[in-house]
């Protein structure tokens, strides 16, 4: 574990001192190691506001004008870094690096670019030997945008790429999509787009199960009966089910009522949906 982690906080001053504006190293507990970052809204917008995100100065607002060239120079120079600077020589990319994720600060596929960003990633990882890749590409996603076919296209090449998305959804109900993501949509419409995703590209369902002081009562979300409701017609189109719980302080939670579960509660979780025959791993 240290040579990755001294990695990472390698290639992070790279970042700094470099002032890459797309790309961005971080260790994510859900890849298990080491990930780059691509952020198509370094403007700090997104169409959802959730509860527990911990983008600072978060607003919604319309996608950034995407520099594509100062994209794809700064992954290469990422890439080439990490080629350079493996601990041995006798280890490739993917062994250290285990994703390139388009994240960032707000919903990728809400961006005009997106598309043409994936391409560009997919050129670059082609012109690459195999042993110079990240293990793999992967989409974060809302899936708001799931219903267009610009995002379904875009989801095609993701497959090609043998890739894979992670879809979010952290309700049980209308309520709790409103509460929780500040999303006026049905669940039931949510749910079409999950479908929808995972027809096109391997896709995990990610969950951020939580608690809540609400009028002085301790609410968990997502309630676990509607959740597993919501999920039962899709126990074979999706790849499994991602369980985490909150790690770093939310910009967004003005009332501070977000209380990060103990393990046991994402246990439950995670062994009422096994029980049902669902693949899930869970990250506290």
């Amino acid at each position: 574990m240290t040579q990755p982690l001294a990695l990472f906080h390698s290639l992070r001053q790279v970042a700094e001192q470099q002032d890459w504006q797309y790309i961005y190293p971080v260790w994510s507990r859900r890849a298990q190691g080491l990930s780059i970052g691509i952020n198509l809204h370094p403007n700090h917008c997104c169409n959802w506001h959730c509860i527990y995100c911990q983008v600072p100065g978060l607003q919604r607002g319309a996608s950034p004008e995407i520099d594509m060239p100062r994209l794809q120079d700064e992954l290469t120079a990422c890439l080439d870094w990490l080629t350079e600077h493996l601990p041995a020589a006798s280890l490739a990319v993917s062994d250290y690096v285990q994703d390139i994720a388009f994240a960032g600060d707000g919903e990728p596929t809400t961006s005009p670019q997106f598309s043409a960003a994936l391409s560009c990633v997919q050129q670059l990882l082609s012109q690459k030997p195999e042993a110079d890749r990240p293990a793999r590409v992967r989409l974060i996603t809302n899936g708001s945008q799931m219903h267009l076919a610009t995002t379904q296209q875009a989801m095609h090449v993701l497959q090609q790429m043998e890739g894979e998305v992670w879809f979010k959804l952290d309700a049980g109900n209308d309520a709790e999509m409103l509460t929780v993501n500040d999303a006026r949509l049905p669940l039931s419409l949510h749910l079409q787009r999950l479908k929808a995703c995972s027809q096109l590209c391997p896709t995990w369902v990610q969950t951020a199960v939580m608690q809540r002081r609400v009028e002085n009562k301790l609410v968990t979300t997502p309630s676990l009966d509607g959740y597993i409701e919501a999920l039962q017609p899709f126990k074979e189109n999706i790849a499994g089910i991602l369980l985490y719980s909150i790690a770093r302080a939310s910009q967004q939670d003005t009332q501070a009522s977000i209380q990060t579960p103990d393990l046991s509660l994402l246990q439950r979780y995670a062994a009422a949906l096994q029980a049902r025959g669902f693949n899930v791993r869970v990250f506290a």
